[in-house]
């Protein structure tokens, strides 16, 4: 897919927002914006989705480690609603079960204890975690389709 996508990392207080380049190579944060009010955070983001130009914006799906629908999973899912009523792009959702872990880790890695983190550190990480893994399994595809074209049997 060719043009801008933009992951959401939707919390109960902020929304971590991570944007590629139209190619689908580079990943970069792209800052937070508050949850709430929902009617203000709705407009932030389309108008981010227009100023991007965005094809596509991916939502992080906090499932239970079960791969179950949970209080925060279903917070999401009402709020991927509402997004959807707004935006003229699609949105899909992407499962999020380690991201904010693993964008712990990283922030850990980075400084530790140490350094004073900024608030919605994480969630900015954890979106840009969610669309890294979104464009390797894009490109694996591609490459797997471009295999299968060059050998047919």
């Amino acid at each position: 897919m060719n043009g801008r996508v933009i992951a959401l990392d939707v919390g109960e207080r902020r929304i971590g927002v991570a944007v590629c380049d139209p190619l689908g190579i580079t990943v970069r944060p792209a800052g937070v914006v508050p949850a709430e009010p929902r009617e203000r955070a709705l407009a932030t983001l389309q108008r981010l989705v227009r100023e991007e130009e965005a094809v596509l914006v991916l939502v992080g799906l906090p499932l239970t480690l079960r791969g179950e629908h949970g209080p925060q999973a279903q917070r999401v899912l009402e709020f991927v609603a509402a997004l959807r009523g707004v935006l003229d792009v699609p949105v899909e959702l992407r499962d999020e079960r380690y991201t904010s872990a693993e964008a712990e880790r990283i922030l850990a890695e980075r400084g530790g204890k140490r350094r004073k983190r900024r608030p919605g550190e994480v969630d900015e990480i954890a979106a840009t975690l969610i669309l890294r893994d979104y464009l390797t399994e894009q490109h694996l595809q591609q490459m797997r389709a471009a295999r299968e074209d060059a050998d047919p049997e």
